[in-house]
């Protein structure tokens, strides 16, 4: 098996718990979950994230084969991204079928996704599985079955192919003016600025905000309203970075964090303490 024995523990943990954890990024995890409920597509902006998270974890694992000494690297030849799927994986006792071939055809042309998001979901519910699927099978990899599949040479070989179909992407639509730009997924927080209203509309629904400070200082970022809700903050410059959290530290069960901050971008989580209700709430942050 083309296992990658050296490979930061760090990076196996990291791709765990952003498949485990969809929706918690506090944990982790994903910050949309993406799978349908009640019989709904995969949820808005869960194609985009799944695309440009993979990207950035692909360069950040060749950055890391770079800087070890070339008797520790593995074999370029057998984690550069394959350059088309395998001819060898196209056979019907590895699960390709007559759909598989026509959503091949479709990425030879760009202009059939108006959107990186749609192109994402496209992938994330089909080819993507199959190619781990069908590299398991041909090549007896079970690890790629698994969220520890990063261990293996194949796993940086097809998500380069991925990475390549979202590279083709913005090469094709760059320049494009989009008319109509889809809803960012962090609303922007504005310091010393009046609350935000918001909503939790569905159960477990997770609420994205983020801000910016240019130097250190002293900021409180809490919720009010009558939800109780709970609060975490990432950064800076880091979703995956938990810089501080709050349950109840407001009025009336409200979130509040009063802490330092350096220079950068914050995004802010917040849920209910219930994630089985709705509610709604208004968000600050202030000066301190």
């Amino acid at each position: 098996m083309p296992i990658i024995n050296n490979i930061p523990q760090a990076m196996i943990d990291e791709h765990v718990a952003w498949h485990a954890f969809p929706g918690n990024p506090s944990a982790g995890g994903r910050s949309i979950d993406p799978f349908p409920r009640n019989g709904a597509g995969p949820a808005p902006g869960s194609g985009e994230e799944f695309l440009v998270w993979h990207g950035g974890f692909v360069e950040r694992f060749h950055e890391w084969v770079e800087s070890l000494p070339e008797d520790q690297r593995p074999p370029a030849n057998i984690i550069s991204p394959w350059e088309e799927i395998p001819q060898m994986l196209k056979m019907s006792m590895l699960g390709w079928r007559a759909r598989l071939a026509n959503e091949e055809r479709d990425l030879s042309d760009m202009s059939n996704f108006e959107t990186l998001d749609e192109l994402g979901q496209f992938l994330e519910w089909s080819l993507h599985g199959f190619l781990h699927n069908a590299a398991s099978g041909m090549w007896r990899e079970q690890i790629l079955l698994s969220f520890e599949s990063p261990r293996s040479t194949y796993f940086w070989q097809l998500h380069g192919l991925i990475d390549r179909w979202r590279e083709q992407w913005v090469e094709y639509h760059e320049g494009e003016v989009i008319i109509d730009p889809p809803p960012p997924l962090f609303t922007p927080l504005h310091i010393d600025s009046d609350p935000i209203e918001a909503a939790i509309e569905e159960p477990s629904e997770v609420g994205r905000f983020s801000f910016v400070i240019d130097s250190a200082k002293k900021l409180v970022v809490q919720t009010s309203g009558s939800s109780d809700t709970v609060m975490y903050i990432a950064g800076p410059n880091d979703q995956r970075k938990l810089h501080s959290s709050d349950d109840d530290g407001g009025q009336n069960y409200n979130a509040s964090i009063n802490a330092e901050f350096m220079p950068g971008e914050y995004f802010v989580y917040v849920v209910l303490y219930d994630q089985n209700r709705t509610g709604s709430y208004a968000i600050s942050a202030v000066a301190a």
